[in-house]
């Protein structure tokens, strides 16, 4: 509970980031400074200083720690027109082989009563990041599907799944994209 709980807080914070350099094609993005201070004297254990792409922060999953912070929204309040394609950017961190997690992207319908997922889209960071003990950027365009709505939610977090040891995501920013016809 407490995850889903920091994933909705992140929601609210996700705009808070410079706007003096987002593209136009910007829906989000948060390099997870500012949410520093916003937590009050407990801040979500995901939060982290081990390690940043830039900054100070990132979030962090490891053992004990399943979901980090993450974006959470409606599409209709994402953008004042239906999305077809969003890009999905972020910087990730492992520091061995035996590190695993999965950048996750999940639409739901909350007007359905069961089976309410339209969207889940794991990447598997395993599998995408090709050096270990560097930061590297992962990128995903995710189709929107046709039965989503304005009212369905959106939402970008990190997974732990089985990992054994931290994974670090930093600047994770979303976009419409350009390439959508």
């Amino acid at each position: 509970m407490k995850n889903w709980l920091a994933l909705l807080l992140m929601a609210s914070l996700a705009s808070c980031g410079d706007s003096t350099s987002t593209p136009a094609n910007s829906l989000a993005s948060n390099n997870f400074e500012s949410v520093d201070g916003w937590m009050g004297d407990t801040p979500p254990p995901s939060l982290t200083k081990e390690k940043a792409h830039s900054g100070a922060y990132s979030v962090s999953v490891r053992p004990g720690i399943d979901y980090s912070l993450g974006y959470n929204n409606t599409l209709g309040k994402m953008s004042t027109s239906r999305p077809e394609k969003i890009k999905i950017s972020g910087w990730v961190y492992l520091p061995s082989p035996q590190a695993s997690a999965q950048l996750v992207t999940e639409i739901k319908d909350p007007t359905l009563p069961t089976n309410n997922v339209l969207l889940w889209n794991g990447i598997d960071l395993k599998k995408e990041v090709k050096k270990f003990n560097e930061w590297q950027q992962i990128e995903r365009v995710i189709t929107i599907p046709a039965t989503a709505k304005a009212t369905s939610t959106f939402k970008v977090y990190l997974w732990r799944g089985d990992g054994g040891q931290p994974v670090y995501l930093d600047d994770l920013s979303l976009s419409l994209d350009n390439e959508a016809k």
